[in-house]
């Protein structure tokens, strides 16, 4: 990594992208952790709350796919030098995530005990109570969430992932200071709110996130938010990248969504245990796809450059530094197993159905650093059709099947987080494969 890309240029883009990727996930478990301390009816809040965030990601993670686009775009453009070109796609593609935002918002909202017992199954009325008091406050901000996630791909094909960190990180300190404050109250000024209250506390801080991107963006960059009536000629093959990206989001959700919804059949404990260890599994995942996030924007820079050599020596570097980051994550929780237990569990049950199978996030974690990595390369190389079909076979051929298959042997919440291994086991391998003749090929 000597002639071009050096360890300083790859760090400078993947430590703060460590850091506002985790903190999202970071904060959840923070919720948890104070929801659960709640005086009466703390494990059906957990599962309810578990159960809302599970739609929110969703519903993110399905929608927000103008952020991968555009960041492929601003990468290619960048290498290019010609930025020019594309200034006029920025708010085009920013206007279309805010109105998807708030149709699905609408829509969710309106509609959300239909859909919870579709995706989620039978569900405790005390913990569906929990969720839709969440769901309700906390979905306001899905506009919000969609477009501070199209700046932040901004940033990232820009090169830049310290401005999407300080505002997260910014964020993230004011969604923990009123998690406090309106979950459990303030003496006679301000009424405990529980569930609402942590909703309204992760509202208030994408209320300030998003003020805060409005700002980086036309103070940092070279783009405004001006909308113009001629469409830019690259819109099409945002929209194409995009449309890509959300089958292959689409696909990933139904994996999480089909997930939930069995955890939730095997009971209260069970979706308790669940909760906290999907969102131990979602931590680091976003841990280690700050080094992937790096990968996305020096790949589509050197797409642009056509410089596939370097390519190739980013995309080993990087799996080597993930796999190493992995491991570390996946000792750290196996020393510090019984503490992580001891801060999620005060019923014995969930804590011995959580024990069952957090061995196996602990054994995924150097798989799922190949995954992201490789995943986060062809994301910046605009390779969407890829992702997508890997995605369709992991989740409809692979995990989908074992997880009734698994069902049908009585394993239980095991199965889920067997099929979960074998799901993530074919995306690192098919990837790695696909890497290495994509780069011969070039």
């Amino acid at each position: 990594m000597k002639d071009s890309i050096s360890l300083s240029d790859i760090n400078k883009l993947a430590i703060p992208a460590i850091l506002y990727n985790i903190t999202e996930p970071l904060l959840g478990l923070v919720d948890l952790a104070i929801i659960g301390q709640i005086p009466e009816h703390a494990t059906e809040a957990k599962g309810g709350v578990g159960l809302a965030v599970g739609l929110i990601s969703t519903l993110v993670w399905g929608l927000a796919q103008v952020r991968t686009a555009i960041s492929a775009q601003v990468g290619k453009y960048l290498g290019m030098n010609q930025l020019d070109k594309i200034k006029t796609l920025i708010p085009q593609s920013l206007i279309l995530s805010i109105l998807l935002g708030v149709f699905f918002w609408l829509l969710t909202v309106i509609f959300y005990q239909p859909i919870s017992t579709f995706l989620f199954n039978d569900t405790n009325l005390k913990t569906l109570e929990f969720s839709l008091d969440y769901y309700k406050i906390r979905a306001i901000g899905l506009p919000l969430s969609l477009f501070i996630a199209g700046i932040f791909g901004i940033f990232r094909g820009y090169q830049n992932t310290s401005w999407a960190m300080l505002i997260s990180l910014i964020g993230g300190v004011f969604n923990l200071i009123f998690d406090f404050i309106l979950i459990h109250g303030v003496s006679d000024i301000i009424p405990a709110m529980g569930v609402q209250g942590a909703a309204l506390a992760s509202l208030i801080a994408q209320i300030i996130m998003f003020s805060l991107s409005i700002y980086f963006l036309l103070k940092k960059t070279p783009f405004d938010l001006k909308p113009t009536l001629k469409l830019n000629p690259e819109l099409k093959n945002t929209l194409l990248l995009t449309l890509n990206m959300l089958i292959r989001t689409l696909a990933l959700n139904a994996t999480f969504i089909i997930a939930l919804r069995f955890a939730n059949g095997y009971g209260k404990h069970a979706l308790s245990a669940y909760a906290i260890g999907i969102n131990i599994w979602l931590f680091s995942s976003f841990f280690i796809d700050g080094y992937s996030n790096a990968g996305n924007a020096i790949a589509g820079k050197l797409l642009g450059q056509k410089d596939i050599q370097q390519l190739k020596k980013l995309g080993f570097y990087l799996i080597k530094i993930n796999s190493i980051i992995a491991s570390l994550l996946a000792l750290t929780y196996f020393i510090f197993k019984d503490m992580i237990a001891t801060v999620y569990f005060d019923d014995s049950i969930d804590r011995t159905i959580f024990f069952s199978f957090f061995w196996i996030i602990i054994i995924a974690q150097p798989i799922n650093s190949v995954a992201f990595t490789l995943d986060g390369i062809f994301k910046g190389l605009g390779e969407a059709k890829t992702l997508r079909n890997i995605l369709l076979i992991g989740t409809f051929i692979i995990f989908i099947p074992l997880v009734f298959l698994f069902d049908s042997f009585a394993l239980n919440i095991q199965g889920i987080w067997y099929a979960f291994l074998a799901w993530m086991f074919w995306r690192a391998s098919s990837l790695f494969v696909l890497f290495k003749k994509y780069t011969i090929k070039s």
